[in-house]
C-alpha cells in the first residue's frame, strides 16, 4: 500500500506541487527546481530505501536568502510605484511572495549518514507532520521486522504449539 503527501514549496510556485511517496520499501521525494523561486526547471526525484532512514523530524526555519532577496524585490517595487503603478506592483508582489516563501516548515531526513532538506511552505504544518509520522511508521515497521529477538520468539511459539497440537495435548 503507497501512502502519498502532495504540498507547495513556494507560494510563487503554487501550481507545482511537490510530494513524498512512501510503501513498505522505498520513500520517493519529488520537489519542483525553479529559479528565483518562480521560473519552473523541473522536478528534483530521489528514492531512499527504508533500510538507509535513519531519522526523520520537522523544524521551523526562515530562509535567510529568500527572505533578504524578497525585501529587496519589496523595496524596488515600493520605490518604483511613482514612476509606473504596474511594474511597482509586480515587483512588491514577487518581494511579498518571496518573503512569505521565505518561512517554511522542513522536514529533515537522514538516509546513509546525509541530511536532506523537504522544505514546505508554513501554512502547511500539518503535511510536513504527515510526512514524518509515515516515514517514522515505515522505520518501525523495519526495525519490528529485523528484530532477532522477537521473531526468534514467535517462530520459537509457533514450534511449540504445533508440537503440542500433534500431540493432542
Amino acid at each position: 500500500m503507497m501512502n502519498a503527501t502532495t504540498f507547495m514549496t513556494s507560494y510563487l510556485t503554487f501550481y507545482m506541487k511537490g510530494s513524498v511517496e512512501y510503501d513498505g520499501n522505498f520513500v520517493r521525494i519529488s520537489r519542483p527546481n525553479t529559479i528565483l523561486k518562480f521560473i519552473p526547471l523541473g522536478m528534483n526525484k530521489q528514492n531512499f530505501p527504508v533500510e538507509q532512514i535513519s531519522s526523520v523530524t520537522t523544524n521551523f526555519r526562515v530562509s535567510l536568502g529568500s527572505l533578504l532577496w524578497g525585501l529587496l524585490f519589496a523595496l524596488c517595487g515600493l520605490s518604483a510605484l511613482p514612476q509606473s503603478l504596474v511594474g511597482g506592483l509586480l515587483f512588491f508582489a514577487y518581494g511579498g511572495l518571496t518573503v512569505i516563501s521565505s518561512l517554511q516548515t522542513v522536514v529533515y531526513l537522514t538516509a546513509a549518514g546525509s541530511n536532506y532538506l523537504i522544505p514546505i511552505v508554513f501554512t502547511e504544518r500539518a503535511k510536513a507532520d504527515e510526512i514524518e509520522r509515515g516515514i517514522n511508521e515505515l522505520i518501525a515497521g523495519r526495525y519490528a521486522d529485523t528484530n532477532v529477538r522477537t521473531n526468534t520468539e514467535r517462530s520459537a511459539d509457533r514450534i511449540v504449539d504445533a508440537i503440542r497440537s500433534s500431540r493432542g495435548v
